[in-house]
């Protein structure tokens, strides 16, 4: 069950007995205390340099603002790819290498393990599956993502 469900649930059984007075609400302690810095759209920049893993959480708690991105170099102008969806995968390569593209996915190496890039948008586009993205912008492997 996803924790948006579970949280949705929780409150539909907690609500009425606050309501009701059952429940007394009692301050956050103030040990242990510390803020969190707000996000910006540069937060959401992927360093492949990370183990894959870290950056698999990055993309997942990004989404949908302000997203995780990276830059496959192009002519003239870098272009973006923000990735929506992704998954962690036991191989190994130098950090930013392409190291497969085909319909399962564009594998991509990271500091340590890889990322198997599931669904993806280009600047301007929609989000496409990497199957649909590779049919009209080709990928090879040792291309560097940055």
């Amino acid at each position: 069950m996803y924790y948006g469900v579970r949280s949705a649930l929780n409150l539909v059984r907690t609500i009425p007995d606050y309501v009701a007075g059952k429940i007394q609400s009692r301050p956050q302690p103030a040990d242990g205390v510390s803020y969190a810095p707000k996000i910006k759209k540069q937060d959401g920049q992927i360093d492949w340099n990370q183990p894959a893993r870290a950056v698999w959480n990055r993309i997942r708690g990004l989404a949908p603002w302000p997203g995780a991105f990276t830059h496959l170099p192009a002519q003239p102008h870098p272009q973006l790819l923000k990735v929506w969806q992704a998954e962690p995968i036991e191989v190994s390569g130098p950090p930013g290498e392409i190291l497969r593209a085909d319909k399962s996915g564009i594998l991509v190496a990271c500091g340590r393990d890889a990322l198997r890039i599931l669904v993806l948008q280009r600047e301007g586009g929609r989000p496409l599956s990497a199957a649909e993205f590779l049919a009209g912008h080709p990928l090879q492997p040792s291309q560097r993502l940055t």
